[in-house]
Order: C-alpha cells, then structure tokens, then sequence
C-alpha cells in the first residue's frame, strides 16, 4: 500500500511534541515534508472537478476501460477503514464521548459505535432539516435516543457561529450537502427557496456539550474520545479552529473524510497538507489517504495499555 505508507512517514518526520502548545505552531510550507504532502495529493486528482477519493476511481476506472486494464480501489478510497476498531478510544474510567459530525440520513457510522462500544455516549449532529427528519424518525435511532444515552442535534459545526441559506436545490443534487462557501454566494438565492442552515463553533459546542470545563482561562478539564468528521469540507474549519484554540490534545482520536469543496478548491491542497503538518504535533497518523479516510491517535495513547 504505497500511499499509505507515504502519508504515515510524512507524519512520523515531523517533529513533535505533545505538550506543546499548538495555538504557537504556524503551518511551514518551505519544508521538504509540505513540499512532499502538496505533490502527492496533486498527483492523486486526475481531474480538477472531483471531488473525493471515490469520484477518482471511477473517473480513472472509466477511462482504463477503453485499454483493458484493473484498477485497485484501495488506492484511492477507504471507506470500510474508518470502522476499524480503535486504539485506546475509551480511558480506564469507561468514560467515552463521540462527536459524530455529518449523520446524514441514516446515521450509519454512529448506530455502528454505539454496537461496539457500549461505554461511549454519540452525540449526532447534523445541519439538513432535510437528512435530520429522516434521522429523527429512524427506528434504530429513536430506539437509541429513548435510553437517554445519546443524544441527536440539528446542528452543523465549523470555526464559528453563523447560519447558512441553501436552496432545495443544493438539498436535492446530492445525497450529502457541503456548506463550504455558501456564506459568499448568499446574493444568488434570494428569489430561490431557501432553509436556514445552523452552524456552531466547535470550540464552544465542547463546553456547552460538557464533555471539556474549564478549570481556569488556561486549563481544561475532561476530554472528547473520538471527533469522527463526515461533513463535505467542514473539516478544514472545525479542524483548524481545533488547532487555533490548542484543544486537539483533548481529543483522544480524530477521525475525518478530507474533500474537495468547490468553492475551496484552490487553496484546498495546502490546507491539507497544513494540516497534515499541525495534527501531527499532538497526533499520529493511524492511517490515511487524501481526499479518502483518516485516523489519528493522540501521542500519549500510542502503545498504552489502559
């Protein structure tokens, strides 16, 4: 598996340490790892237009076609990866708390912690009136929520507090909605029919979620046990905000889908990489593919028996 082991050594060369405070780190891009990370997710995009790992393997599938040849999906897409058992996700104090951002319709990966983990509690989020009235009327769901154990919101998450307007149209174009850049084209759909989207800031949803408290102005108590991000692009900024408030060393796993939204396509392969670069101060890659699925394990749960 060539790119993976390319993307886990990318993370291994970086100099790290987990009690540094990340809010001080900038993303350096003059280095040979950026350099590195910036090239290969260039040459992992044979088209400009797509949009994820799988848009690739069926844009390069369709063209070997016409010479005959195979194409091995794990190259480019890891769906199934991202239900792999986790390391260390619950402490000795069986206390577990995932954030699951971009339930969608169906709320598939969080029914499928909830059956492996019988400890942690899931909290479901997700931003489409649309998707989220479907969750809410699933009968594996309701039979979840009604042991008061988990909990479901109509919320999206992102680096701050805003409400978005999307159009039935955006709704009805895909079965997954990215919210990336709707903010700058509010101009555009003010004849159209239109629903208010809520967008909350991580940093604050921590808090208001009780999973971290503060102590003081500087010092946290509490710790979230997986941030399992699905949400079409709002990774770049919730993931940022993370790093921008030094909370990602409170967050045991942080397991995400990297896309390629659109109206952030142009800047999107050095926001990548950048955070590849600051994730792997207080992380480290478990496993990984651009614009696929990845996985990182905070530094200190690496080879710990709790």
């Amino acid at each position: 598996m060539v790119l993976l082991i390319f993307i886990f050594n990318y993370s291994k060369n970086i100099l790290c340490d987990k009690n540094r405070n990340i809010y001080n780190s900038t993303c350096k891009t003059s280095i040979d790892s950026y350099k590195k990370c910036y090239k290969h997710v260039i040459e992992l995009v044979p088209n400009e237009n797509v949009a994820n790992g799988i848009e690739t393997y069926f844009f390069l599938k369709n063209q070997l076609k016409t010479i005959d040849k195979t194409l091995n999906i794990s190259l480019y897409w890891n769906q199934d990866d991202r239900l792999k058992p986790f390391t260390n996700l619950i402490s000795s104090k069986n206390q577990c708390q995932i954030l699951y951002v971009g339930a969608n319709q169906a709320g598939t990966d969080g029914i499928e912690f909830i059956k492996q983990y019988q400890y942690c509690h899931v909290w479901f989020l997700e931003p489409v009136l649309q998707f989220y009235d479907k969750l809410i009327h699933s009968d594996k769901i309701l039979r979840e929520l009604n042991t008061g154990k988990h909990h479901i919101y109509h919320i999206g998450l992102s680096n701050k507090n805003h409400l978005i307007d999307v159009t039935l149209k955006d709704i009805q174009e895909s079965e997954a909605v990215t919210l990336v850049g709707k903010q700058d084209n509010q101009q555009y759909i003010d004849n159209q029919q239109k629903y208010k989207l809520i967008l909350r800031d991580i940093a604050e949803i921590l808090f208001e979620f009780n999973i971290l408290s503060k102590i003081d102005n500087i010092t946290f108590n509490g710790e979230l046990n997986l941030l399992h991000l699905n949400c079409e692009g709002c990774e770049y900024d919730v993931i940022e905000r993370l790093i921008n408030t030094n909370l990602t060393k409170y967050i045991r796993i942080i397991q995400f889908g990297s896309h390629r939204p659109s109206t952030i396509r142009s800047s999107i392969n050095q926001r990548y990489c950048c955070l590849q670069q600051l994730l792997s101060i207080t992380h480290q890659l478990q496993f990984g593919i651009p614009w696929a699925w990845e996985r990182w394990l905070r530094y200190d749960l690496i080879n710990k028996n709790d």
